[in-house]
């Protein structure tokens, strides 16, 4: 009984600290969560990410994801491609589609990429895939819009 008491006592603490640790964040709390929420909402969303053109002109990071793991990382070539090209970018993944949406036009170039990964079970239509990938998108970006 001694030992439980002790161990417990010692692991009480590192439970504590891991559910009130933060999240990694970015700065754009409201953001990630439109995109929790959206996520939420669509149930065949896999993934879900926001890709920002950076301030400083150069490449774009990753604003808000419900992959915790991409936050504040550098945005991939197609996210990029996306953006630069204003045309929307598929990737086949295992059991999903990556369909990267370009965003958020500004002086006639596109700021931002949304990044929607869809289960795509085998044999799935993908030009309907892209089809929902952009209404995700679009919906998402009417809502970061209007809370502006």
């Amino acid at each position: 009984m001694r030992i439980a008491t002790i161990v417990c006592s010692f692991l009480f603490p590192l439970f504590v600290a891991g559910c009130t640790a933060k999240q990694p964040t970015t700065g754009d709390e409201g953001l990630q969560s439109l995109v929790d929420a959206t996520a939420k909402a669509n149930p065949d969303v896999v993934r879900l990410t926001v890709h920002k053109a950076n301030a400083s002109g150069g490449g774009s990071t990753v604003a808000a994801s419900t992959s915790a793991e991409k936050l504040g990382k550098p945005s991939d070539k197609e996210d990029l491609q996306a953006m630069e090209t204003g045309q929307t970018v598929v990737l086949e993944e295992k059991d999903a589609l990556d369909i990267t949406v370009p965003a958020m036009q500004k002086d006639g170039k596109w700021t931002a990429a949304i990044g929607v990964t869809l289960k795509a079970p085998a044999g799935a239509d993908k030009e309907a895939l892209k089809k929902r990938a952009s209404e995700v998108a679009s919906s998402l970006e009417t809502m970061v819009a209007t809370k502006k």
